[in-house]
């Protein structure tokens, strides 16, 4: 029973420390609704003009959508992308789960 308890311990923090890597939003298990700012501009501005790009799942079984960054300066008329942010939404944890992509400059 010891030996169950301890590696269900390893695991549990195991997964944690998976889940927390890198630069990310904190989840939301029921919602989520987060923009964050993952290029920091050299610029002096950030730009006059604005395009976003999303792509959407759904139960964590089918998704699509194109949310690079030039998907996001082409529905802005962007020429030149200053910064960039990301926003991400979920319902219920995977029952829709939606991330965009913005872009800022001009």
């Amino acid at each position: 029973m010891k030996k169950y308890i301890v590696l269900s311990i390893i695991f549990a923090v195991a997964l944690a420390i998976a889940c927390s890597g890198g630069y990310n939003a904190p989840n939301g298990s029921i919602m989520q609704n987060t923009t964050l700012n993952k290029d920091v501009s050299t610029a002096s501005a950030v730009g006059s003009k604005s395009g976003e790009a999303c792509t959407i799942g759904y139960l964590g079984l089918v998704s699509s959508g194109d949310a690079s960054v030039k998907a996001a300066a082409a529905a802005g008329g962007i020429n030149k992308v200053n910064a960039v942010d990301y926003k991400n939404e979920n319902l219920l944890g995977s029952v829709m789960a939606k991330t965009c992509t913005i872009a800022r400059g001009e």
